[in-house]
């Protein structure tokens, strides 16, 4: 399968989007894929992506996860918000690679900088963690 999917989970009563998770698969060669995979949250303030690309690799019909190339989080939003400090562990669920299962954890801080009358600055500041 080539192209991207997406699901989403919304709130019933608000419309409100609570959770999102993406995949998005390119083909390479030698029957290898790149699978961007993707947690998405949303709160009043931005719209945080904690993302994991790794390497599949088929042979005979058989998929396994080869090695993981980048896990890293991105703001999606453009509210002023940006990426202090972040944490991301992706492991294989099942000891080692290759493998057909493997799961990314992480923690990151995000700042927000105002300036008040061009004297002092208030620094907001924000930690998430997410899993998938």
């Amino acid at each position: 399968m080539e192209g991207d999917d997406r699901i989403e989970v919304i709130d019933k009563k608000t419309g409100k989007l609570l959770d999102a998770y993406g995949e998005e698969i390119k083909s390479l060669d030698n029957g290898r894929s790149q699978y961007i995979v993707y947690r998405e949250k949303e709160n009043d303030f931005e719209i945080l992506r904690l993302y994991t690309v790794s390497e599949t690799q088929e042979e005979n019909g058989n998929k396994e996860i080869s090695r993981v190339v980048d896990k890293y989080w991105d703001i999606m939003s453009q509210n002023g918000w940006y990426i202090e400090n972040q944490h991301v562990v992706t492991i294989s669920t099942m000891g080692n690679f290759p493998t057909t299962e493997m799961e990314t954890g992480g923690t990151v801080t995000i700042v927000k900088n105002r300036v008040y009358r061009d004297i002092n600055s208030l620094f907001l500041k924000k930690n998430y963690e997410l899993q998938y």
